[in-house]
């Protein structure tokens, strides 16, 4: 079994986001001027999904101070991306690691680590960095903005715009860069626990192949309790123009799976796993699993 060795990508990114995140605490941190009157505590809740378990909450208890949710403050945790983006002046970071299984093929093992800000309401900055599942090193950047709604009032629409590189020294002379940008719609909806995410996204490659892929994410599931979310996540790809097949033999390929996200505080891990074909150089269709801890200021 050849499995790609780069496995301290994932651990490096989770140590540079501990203290990505302490950082951020210091530096977006809201402080009450000397001297300044202390707002009243209220036992209400002033954010209409606070008593769901979903979203970041401002509800307070006399002499309690709010406890964080980052359930609803993550831009992306596997394939499916958040339309109401981070919190304004929320700064997170998650590292990941990536494993691919099928028959017909090596076992393949990849990873990396994402970082996100929310400079202003309403935007949310994501860079990333993997290896990917053909041994690729793989970076992007992409904005994400909320052009309606609320997270506090459970529905967002936003709008995706992306550059990635899916592979330096590619090409018969090993001397291009294999890039894409990526443009697409977000909507996601929150009530009484449960949550969903949908994307539609186009892309296209900056090579003269004109490349041209469309697909659609989605992920849905309900909050359980104060701490954790079970759902699932997924993803579908259909190649539009320029060469019909993918890798795997096809003119089409997805990956799906079960997600849990547990939450503690400011930090959080989860663990997305089923079936795929993406990744694949064959035309079975495999298993991938993605794990990935992380956190943010709120």
């Amino acid at each position: 079994m050849n499995v790609h060795r780069d496995r301290a990508v994932a651990p490096l990114a989770i140590c540079l986001g501990v203290s990505w995140v302490l950082i951020a605490r210091v530096a977006f941190a809201e402080t009450t001027p000397v001297g300044s009157a202390a707002p009243a505590e209220t036992s209400e809740p002033t954010s209409g999904e606070g008593s769901d378990g979903d979203g970041p909450r401002s509800e307070t208890t006399p002499g309690a101070k709010p406890s964080p949710d980052v359930r609803g403050a993550i831009p992306i945790v596997a394939y499916t991306y958040s339309a109401s983006g981070a919190p304004a002046h929320a700064v997170g970071v998650q590292g990941y690691g990536l494993g691919l299984f099928a028959r017909g093929q090596n076992a393949t093992a990849g990873g990396g680590g994402s970082i996100w800000a929310a400079p202003v309401d309403r935007l949310t900055l994501v860079g990333d960095a993997q290896r990917n599942m053909y041994g690729n090193f793989s970076p992007s950047a992409a904005v994400v903005f909320r052009v309606l709604g609320d997270p506090i009032e459970g529905w967002s629409l936003g709008a995706l715009g992306k550059f990635k590189i899916d592979g330096f020294a590619a090409g018969p002379s090993h001397d291009e860069v294999e890039s894409e940008i990526e443009l697409g719609a977000l909507v996601s909806f929150v009530r009484r626990g449960w949550y969903l995410d949908a994307n539609g996204i186009a892309g296209r490659g900056t090579g003269d192949d004109g490349e041209t892929d469309v697909e659609g994410r989605l992920r849905l599931g309900r909050s359980l309790g104060e701490l954790f979310r079970l759902g699932v996540d997924s993803q579908a790809r259909v190649r539009a123009a320029g060469p019909r097949y993918l890798p795997n033999g096809r003119t089409w390929d997805f990956a799906a799976g079960a997600q849990g996200l547990l939450a503690l505080g400011e930090f959080f891990g989860s663990l997305t796993a089923g079936p795929s074909t993406m990744g694949l150089t064959s035309s079975n269709v495999g298993w991938t699993a993605v794990v990935s801890f992380g956190g943010t200021s709120l």
